[in-house]
This record gives C-alpha cells, sequence and structure tokens, in this order.
C-alpha cells in the first residue's frame, strides 16, 4: 500500500500549470492566482510556494515531499499577486513588514479545501507560503495507510487502550498529522465512542465527532493551559498536537497517568531517541516507563514512477510518482523499561530497542529498495543518519 500522489484524481504533467495564457502584465493577478491555486490542487501539491526574487517572483509547489520549479512571474505581477492572497486570506494588504498567517476558505476559491497562508517579510518583498488542507471529512483508515504490519497491529492496540500515552515523531511532512488523524477517525468510528477533545496549532482538518480547538497564544492560550482546562471537560482521549516543553509534557504525562488516553508528536530523529528527549525535558523515568504505550517514528519516501523511471510528463520529470510510508514502532519492553528507568542515553536506548525487536526505520526503507519501490538515493535524502 502506499500514499496517492493525487488528493482527488490522477497526476496531470507539470506542463499544465505553466499552459495556457502566460502572466504577463495584460494577465490580473486574480486570475493567475486562480489559475496557479487550482492547479497545484489538481496536481495533488501540499504546499506552494511564492519566492519574491530581483526579476520577479519564483513559483515552486511540493509534490511528493520535493520543491519543484513551476514558473517565474514577471515583476509588475508581484505586489499585486501577494497583495491578492492576502485579500482572500483577509489579512492586513497594506502590512508588508510583519510576518501574517490566515485562511482561505473553500468557497473563495475554485478548488474544495481549504488553504493556510503564511506571509513574511525578505529583502525582495513579502514570500508567501499557501498550504493545502486535505478536504473535510478526508480522515483516512489507519488500514489503508500502508504503515507496515508490526506498526499497524501495535498502534492500533495502543489506541484501543483506556488510557496511556501514544507518540508519534519524524519531521515535517513525514505523516505524523495524518497518522494521529487516523486514529481520531478509528476511535470516533467506533460503536461506542469515547469523548474525544484535541489542541492543536493549527488545526488542520476537521474530524466529525471530535471536539477540537486551537491554541492562541496572544490571548494566552497555549499549549499547558489549553491542556489543564481541558482535563475539566471530562475527556478520555486527548490529542495534543506537539510536546514541545516540559511543562506540556509534565500535564500530559499527568493525564495519561490519571486514566486518559493521550496521543501526541514530540520531535525526535527516531523512535528510542523520544524518551531521550522527553528525560531531557525532567520527565520522571518512572512515570514514562508506566504510561508510555508505545512510540512510532516515520518517514514518507517518494515512489519510483512505474512508466519511466527516470524523468517524464506523468512525474514531472522526476522519476517518482506518489509515497510511501516507512515506520519504527517502539512499544514498552522489560530492556527499554530498565534503560529509562536508569536515565540511559540515545545509544543505551537504541540497542535496547534493537534487543526488544525494534526494525529501525533504514531496514524497513531497504526493503523497498530491493523491491524497487525506491531508491538508495531517496532513503538517504529522507533518512540522512538516521
Amino acid at each position: 500500500m502506499h500514499l496517492p500522489h493525487n488528493r482527488d484524481q490522477a497526476a496531470k504533467p507539470a506542463a499544465t500549470i505553466c499552459s495556457g495564457t502566460m502572466a504577463g502584465t495584460h494577465t490580473s493577478a486574480s486570475a493567475v492566482v486562480e489559475r496557479l491555486l487550482k492547479d497545484a490542487n489538481d496536481l495533488g501539491a501540499s504546499d506552494l510556494h511564492f519566492d519574491p526574487c530581483e526579476d520577479g517572483v519564483a513559483v515552486r509547489a511540493r509534490l511528493d515531499g520535493a520543491l519543484t520549479p513551476i514558473e517565474t512571474l514577471p515583476l509588475p505581477l508581484k505586489q499585486s499577486l501577494v497583495g491578492r492572497l492576502k485579500a482572500l486570506a483577509d489579512l492586513l494588504v497594506y502590512r508588508t513588514d510583519i510576518p501574517q498567517e490566515g485562511r482561505i476558505a473553500a468557497d473563495r476559491v475554485s478548488i474544495a479545501t481549504e488553504l493556510r497562508v503564511a506571509t513574511y517579510p525578505t529583502l525582495h518583498g513579502e514570500r508567501v507560503a499557501v498550504r493545502f488542507d486535505a478536504p473535510d471529512g478526508a480522515a483516512r483508515s489507519l488500514e489503508s495507510l500502508g504503515l507496515p504490519n508490526r506498526a499497524l497491529s501495535g498502534l492500533l492496540a495502543a489506541i484501543d487502550q483506556p488510557d496511556g500515552m501514544i507518540l508519534v515523531t519524524g519531521p515535517s511532512g513525514s505523516g505524523k498529522t495524518t497518522t494521529l488523524y487516523s486514529c481520531l477517525h478509528h476511535l470516533a468510528s467506533a460503536e461506542s465512542p469515547r469523548a474525544l477533545f484535541t489542541i492543536e496549532d493549527p488545526i488542520e482538518r476537521r474530524v466529525q465527532g471530535v471536539v477540537q480547538t486551537e491554541v492562541n497564544p496572544a490571548a494566552g492560550l497555549d499549549f499547558p493551559r489549553a491542556l489543564r482546562s481541558l482535563l475539566r471537560q471530562d475527556p478520555e482521549v486527548l490529542l495534543v498536537g506537539e510536546i514541545r516543553d516540559r511543562e506540556t509534557a509534565a500535564i500530559a504525562v499527568e493525564a495519561a497517568l490519571t486514566g486518559h488516553l493521550v496521543a501526541s508528536t514530540v520531535h525526535a530523529g527516531t523512535a528510542p531517541l523520544v524518551f531521550a528527549r522527553l528525560l531531557e525535558m525532567g520527565i520522571e523515568p518512572f512515570a514514562l516507563t508506566t504510561v508510555v504505550r508505545g512510540v512510532l517514528a516515520q518517514r514518507l519516501l517518494r515512489r519510483r514512477c512505474v512508466t519511466c523511471h527516470s524523468g517524464c510528463d506523468r512525474c514531472h520529470e522526476t522519476g517518482f510518482l506518489g509515497r510511501s510510508v516507512i515506520a519504527e514502532w517502539l512499544p514498552m519492553s522489560p530492556e527499554l523499561r530498565d534503560v529509562v528507568l536508569a536515565r540511559g542515553d540515545g545509544e543505551s536506548l537504541r540497542t535496547a530497542a534493537e534487543a526488544a525487536g525494534l526494525r529501525s526505520l533504514r531496514d524497513e526503507a531497504r526493503l523497498l529498495v530491493r523491491e524497487a519501490v525506491t531508491t538508495q538515493e531517496e532513503i538517504d535524502r529522507v533518512l540522512g543518519n538516521a
């Protein structure tokens, strides 16, 4: 199983974005924005970047996790293009000196998904990043994600527990959010659904049957404060978008200790290093060994294009089309528990994990190379030294 390249339809050639009337000075910014957003969405892009440069605006789309150059728009369009995007997102068009964030509702553009817009001032003008959210109700089942059998069975067993903590790790763009939303979808679809709550930054998609909250630090609603307040709402399952600091970690662990099921993300290179990260935050080893049901580390690897393997219109001349997920699932084992209680370092944690039968991300990736699904170069690009 693998992740589809496109949300709704078969991939189009990259030339689609560049076709039609070129964005000359006679073309309105509104028409150019509409065209680029629609074509990028049709291609299945997760993001669209507008990078200002001396002679115009360089447009790039993130396809299958990699940035792909699209076209360079002429200089006269630069200011009006950014202004149009900001207006659609209800941002302050006249403020060009500060970063801003907003959303474009699906009914304001010709695509069936909400867009998140972020601006940032640079030397040559404002840079704009557009994120394509998944359509409402687009949560996928856990079984459809393509997780390795060990990871899938471990995750399913963990989320069906009444309490404890499940942690997911991986860099930005590794599919963590998709996995967590799929967990929510699984729980919300149960015959006897539990009281499900989330604290997110931001809310990336709406899930029916789940109470969702977006943090607002400017108003004093950060992760710790939201989590404390949420515990008074009689929750059974809590999804915390990210554990970033000791205070959030401590409250989340306490919630898991007191009968709640907590799921969250932690930034760490591998599953064993999640424990090292939490120990560094000052979480007591005994608490970790008591509440953590398992840690999932995952990445997304581009799949070789079955049409060409080297570059064609269908894969935008990249040689890749679609992505596959690789993952390592680390449950709490006697070997791992002993090392955590001893406050072991990263190397000791890795050794204990391997003794418990951990299949590493690189081990999972090598299987895909042997099956000609991906390449060694792609593994090195995504995993680095992990």
